[in-house]
């Protein structure tokens, strides 16, 4: 009896679960509105991810970009320790309208890349012409940390003059802001004032030339000159609007300070000069902000034809001379700027401009900030 009620439960059994693989048979596919149900879902986690993912990436880049100006401004004060002063941001040259180095060139010992440094003053010291023919080699050979990771299009960018396999970077040194907060520069270097502007004019392609900042125009900068601390007062910015091949400075055109006395062989002008094409560094300005808008007004010079970028309608303003070009990044909501004493900050566009301009100057005696 107990064997055939075994028999009769193993028979149930087995019917169950044939029954129920058949039904799980039948049902492995999807129906048409799941399928369309799990492919939304889907759709939306990705939407949700992308952005996320985005943002993480940029996040990556700015802080290269941040560990690219950090390298860069211990270069400088290394090159500071060495020689007792900060590096000149441009060298003058007896050439008028010749570019003189730029201090991306005088700190390479200090990057490693001494030979490239080498090469470039010896080329220099038989032309006196960073932007010459001679140099399209060398203007070819951009270090990796010069270039902010994200602004990739700028190491394909084309140079807008001469060579277009010459290389552009994305750092300038900060010249000062002098002229921004007191109003006043003179046409020659008199007085106890720190700018230099021998055309004052709206249209003046040139701006007004400070010297106020820590990298400026043929002179060299010692640190206990910097009595405003280094640690409020601006190094180097990042830029991505009108740049020029990485290893000119400065040129100058017009008469000389000093001037060169009349019947006597010229000489190469010392310091700052009243006319001068500033490409190394820049101005802070209050009348260009951080990241400012170029369709909004642009380089006096802006030419589409050659490549400058955003091509703008040729009813935007054409009003920033050339010193006075912004500091700019790829990077949402601000620019990166490495210190008088190397520490890197992120400096947002919303900065109050009195704080902005006087972070631009090594001795003007402004309150601090931190």
């Amino acid at each position: 009896m107990n064997k055939a009620v075994e028999n009769n439960s193993m028979m149930v059994r087995v019917a169950i679960f044939s029954s129920l693989f058949r039904r799980s048979m039948h049902r492995r596919a999807f129906t048409l509105v799941e399928l369309l149900v799990v492919i939304a879902i889907i759709g939306v986690l990705v939407a949700l991810l992308l952005p996320a993912v985005q943002a993480a990436r940029e996040a990556a880049r700015r802080v290269h970009c941040q560990n690219n100006l950090k390298n860069i401004a211990l270069a400088c004060l290394n090159y500071e320790s060495a020689k007792g002063e900060l590096p000149p941001g441009s060298v003058n040259t007896k050439i008028k309208q010749g570019s003189g180095l730029g201090w991306p060139v005088h700190i390479l010992p200090y990057l490693e890349q001494s030979t490239v440094s080498e090469e470039a003053l010896a080329i220099y010291k038989k032309n006196f012409n960073a932007y010459g023919s001679a140099m399209d080699e060398l203007n070819k050979l951009l270090p990796p940390m010069y270039l902010c990771p994200s602004d990739p299009e700028l190491a394909q960018q084309r140079e807008k003059y001469g060579n277009a396999d010459r290389r552009a970077m994305s750092y300038a040194g900060v010249s000062g802001s002098y002229y921004s907060r007191t109003g006043i520069c003179p046409t020659t270097r008199t007085g106890s004032h720190y700018c230099v502007w021998g055309n004052p004019s709206p249209t003046n392609i040139f701006g007004p030339n400070n010297y106020d900042g820590l990298l400026i125009m043929d002179w060299s900068v010692p640190l206990k000159q910097v009595t405003d601390g280094t640690s409020k007062t601006f190094l180097i910015g990042e830029r991505n609007y009108q740049i020029r091949t990485w290893m000119i400075g400065a040129y100058w055109v017009g008469v000389t300070d000093p001037p060169n006395v009349r019947g006597q062989p010229a000489t190469t002008p010392i310091g700052p000069q009243s006319s001068t094409a500033f490409f190394a560094c820049k101005n802070l300005s209050d009348k260009v902000s951080l990241n400012h808008d170029p369709y909004q007004g642009c380089y006096i010079g802006h030419d589409n034809s050659k490549g400058d970028r955003p091509k703008v309608p040729s009813s935007t303003p054409r009003t920033i001379p050339v010193n006075d070009l912004p500091f700019a990044s790829f990077h949402s909501g601000g620019v990166n700027f490495s210190f008088g004493d190397g520490g890197v900050r992120f400096t947002r566009d919303d900065m109050d401009v009195d704080l902005y301009l006087a972070l631009g100057s090594r001795n003007g005696d402004e309150i601090g900030t931190d």
